[in-house]
């Protein structure tokens, strides 16, 4: 009876201390939940469809393994990129960027559409422009025309110079008064001249124009 007794006694002690084995096997697990828990989702990460740093958010970017607020922000002030090696202008490190470049993609950078308000404001400035061009155009034009109208008025012969129409250049030609560049090659093609007077079979040099010059020209 005694002997039956102790092997009951035995057989409790045993069930307990397998309880405890159990229960000591279980403990540590619940200990390590949390990090299980941040392993895991650091994997989720990892598998996550590849993020555009050109067009994502901010918290998207935080999404990407590796990469915190401070970062995202740095990566949304930086775009647009042309590669993920670019990220290197948003001061990340080429070991930075070598470990999220499996998480993203670059895709094309969204163009913001001109507003209607912003063409409405840029068209006075542009008209604004335009009127100052042409005013600019008119100034030069008049500026021109002065200059050349004073260096005409400049230009004149001693009294008593004569030039030999016959042999003249034109440069020299176009000393003469209310001769220019065009009157002053039709008198060289005109050559040569048998008198004075011969040089009015050429167009323009007539009346107003041969009296100006008669007392300067010369033919022999």
């Amino acid at each position: 009876m005694l002997k039956k007794s102790s092997l009951v006694s035995l057989k409790k002690v045993c069930l307990i201390s397998l309880a405890l084995l159990i229960g000591a096997a279980f403990i540590p697990g619940m200990a390590i939940t949390p990090a299980h828990a941040a392993k895991k989702a650091e994997t989720l990460k990892s598998i996550a469809a590849p993020v555009d740093i050109n067009s994502a958010t901010q918290k998207e970017l935080e999404g990407i393994k590796g990469v915190g607020p401070a970062t995202a922000k740095k990566i949304v002030a930086g775009r647009p990129y042309k590669s993920v090696d670019d990220l290197s202008k948003a001061g990340l490190n080429a070991k930075s960027i070598e470990a999220i470049k499996p998480f993203v993609t670059v895709g094309k950078f969204p163009v913001v559409p001109v507003t209607a308000a912003a063409t409405k404001a840029t068209a006075p400035v542009s008209a604004a422009a335009t009127k100052a061009t042409a005013d600019e155009s008119k100034v030069t034009k008049n500026v021109q025309g002065k200059t050349k109208s004073t260096k005409a008025a400049a230009v004149k012969l001693a009294p008593g110079t004569k030039i030999n129409i016959n042999t003249a250049d034109q440069a020299t030609i176009e000393k003469l008064p209310e001769i220019g560049p065009v009157k002053a090659k039709a008198i060289i093609d005109g050559r040569p001249y048998n008198s004075v007077e011969d040089i009015m079979k050429i167009k323009g040099i007539k009346g107003k124009t041969f009296d100006a010059i008669k007392d300067y020209i010369v033919v022999k």
